[in-house]
């Protein structure tokens, strides 16, 4: 199915390029709410644009929903304090880090109300299986865990620096994602 929507997306570019239908904006009402018009970029830019913008709403679901699943299962189990007593002293470090870099440059928008949007997503499995008596009831190995986002780390950082994935790398996800959510529900 993905594959036949992208195929009618490049063909409308195709026609639209060789001017069989009039140009349009292909992220909708972008350029109404921001005054930029994309269709001073190029086609290809405006495509590629369109491709990645479903991969990277789900990847965000994603990545978003194992942050939420971390945190729920440590304050859960060890209260007001799971960040100190369940996050591992690198991560938390890092993030310490990050928080004293943004507390300094006050007017940009904070990264989120929680600790663990601060952190790496390649952290996420490192803290899931520092605290694996948590989890193991989810997945079926810690192994599992940390191939999988392991894996998927690589695609994120791809689509989180504005990078094109190639079909296989977008599948991938597409596969992860379908095993994440039949193990977690």
């Amino acid at each position: 199915m993905q594959n036949f929507v992208f195929r009618g997306i490049l063909t409308e570019a195709n026609l639209e390029e060789d001017g069989w239908i009039p140009p349009h904006d292909p992220v909708g009402k972008v350029g109404e709410r921001t005054g930029i018009n994309l269709e001073d970029f190029s086609l290809q830019i405006r495509n590629q644009a369109l491709r990645m913008a479903e991969v990277y709403t789900f990847f965000f679901s994603f990545e978003n929903s194992v942050r939420e699943l971390v945190e729920s299962r440590l304050r859960e189990a060890l209260g007001s304090q799971w960040w100190d007593n369940g996050v591992p002293q690198a991560v938390r470090k890092k993030v310490d880090l990050r928080r004293d870099k943004e507390k300094a440059n006050r007017w940009h928008q904070a990264r989120g109300g929680s600790d663990i949007y601060y952190a790496d997503f390649g952290d996420l499995s490192r803290v899931i299986i520092s605290n694996w008596e948590l989890f193991e009831d989810l997945f079926p190995a810690q192994d599992w865990i940390s191939s999988r986002l392991d894996d998927l780390e690589m695609s994120r950082n791809v689509i989180a620096h504005n990078g094109i994935l190639a079909d296989v790398e977008v599948n991938r996800i597409e596969l992860y994602l379908r095993d994440w959510l039949e193990q977690v529900g």
